[in-house]
């Protein structure tokens, strides 16, 4: 079963922790007010603090560029199934999707929490698809089933990762 482990903290400690996983898959996303560490995996979690989630889906391939969004998603048991079938159904479109690269959709290992993950080729391809009639409607069924789409953010990220100082 893939995973996909997520911890935060200053730039400067993650680059340290780096250090100790180089060969682990492990990249640095960051923009420029928080930095994370990312990890999909087989195997056990690496990071002693952080999220772990399974992954539910996966599509596309990655370039090496661009940005990463993150959209967390807390969910209540009966609104899992209808919030499954929406992701379901956007899926299909992913393909057709202009600078959209891959796609994850993950569940958190201990919580009803979802964590959808999109790579991107630059932000305004992601800012360009939520203005499409396939967003508008996942959205409408969101809000149309009272889920609490209200209490989930998206943050994005850069990568490969930058430097925000010389150390």
């Amino acid at each position: 079963m893939k995973k996909i482990f997520v911890t935060t903290g200053t730039e400067h400690y993650l680059r340290q922790l780096m250090a100790n996983y180089v060969g682990a898959n492990v990249t640095l996303l960051q923009n420029y007010s928080q930095s994370l560490l990312y990890q999909e995996s087989t195997g056990d979690k690496l990071f002693q603090e952080g999220m772990e989630y399974r992954v539910l889906q996966s599509s596309g391939s990655l370039k090496g560029f661009g940005i990463v969004v993150f959209e967390y998603i807390q969910l209540r048991d009966e609104e899992i199934p209808i919030f499954l079938q929406m992701y379901q159904h956007a899926s299909l479109h992913f393909a057709d999707t202009q600078g959209l690269q891959s796609t994850k959709l993950a569940k958190s290992i201990s919580t009803n929490k979802f964590l959808m993950i999109s790579f991107w080729d630059s932000e305004i391809f992601f800012q360009d698809w939520k203005k499409t009639p396939l967003h508008q409607e996942i959205m409408n069924i969101m809000k149309k089933n009272n889920t609490q789409a209200g209490f989930s953010h998206e943050d994005i990220y850069h990568y490969p990762e930058f430097f925000h100082d010389a150390k």
